[in-house]
């Protein structure tokens, strides 16, 4: 998992943390689940609020506290309060990608001094709208560019992105078919 072998890294990971609970999960098949839950509620006309409570670690439940709203922009009907789904969608790649890149340049002993990554997708409307049952209503390409300032080796860097690129969970998300297992449960007004 990472050729240095000091546990204070510049980028603010603990390396030797991490080793410890890359190895707990290596040898401990109870350590090896993480389940995440995000609760949301409708908040008029496109507004929405997702709740974060809890998730759990090898079988254990942690409680968080976060909101994050959603809601689409007045020329998509909404009020412009908060990013749409799209760019949260987008969001969620970026933050998991910038872990991936902190983390995993930390235990290769690399040091970031600066990391952006910037995504891209367009969308064809008229699926979304239902206009056309023939038209994907996801995306069929996204782009990301990362820009990373270091002062490693281009090959070190490249290193780092190909092991990114192979674990992100928010990458594999977006680039593999996921089964979704649908419920609609009517509750009574």
């Amino acid at each position: 998992m990472t050729d240095n072998p000091n546990s204070i890294d510049p980028n603010g990971i603990d390396v030797a943390a991490l080793q410890q609970f890359a190895m707990g999960v290596a040898e401990d098949p109870s350590k090896r689940s993480a389940r995440f839950n995000v609760k949301t509620k409708w908040a008029g006309q496109t507004r929405s609020v997702a709740t974060v409570s809890h998730y759990s670690l090898g079988g254990l439940e942690h409680q968080r506290n976060f909101e994050i709203a959603g809601d689409e922009p007045t020329e998509l009907l909404g009020q412009n309060s908060a990013p749409n789904p799209q760019e949260l969608l987008m969001a969620a790649l970026n933050a998991c990608l910038t872990v991936g890149y902190v983390v995993n340049a930390a235990a290769m002993g690399v040091t970031v001094h600066s990391l952006e990554i910037e995504t891209d997708g367009e969308l064809d409307l008229r699926g979304f709208l239902g206009l056309d049952g023939s038209v994907n209503p996801g995306y069929d390409e996204v782009s990301y560019v990362v820009r990373l300032t270091t002062d490693a080796p281009r090959d070190r860097l490249e290193e780092l992105h190909a092991v990114v690129t192979r674990t992100s969970v928010n990458l594999a998300n977006f680039s593999k078919a996921i089964r979704m297992v649908s419920k609609l449960e009517i509750v009574e007004a």
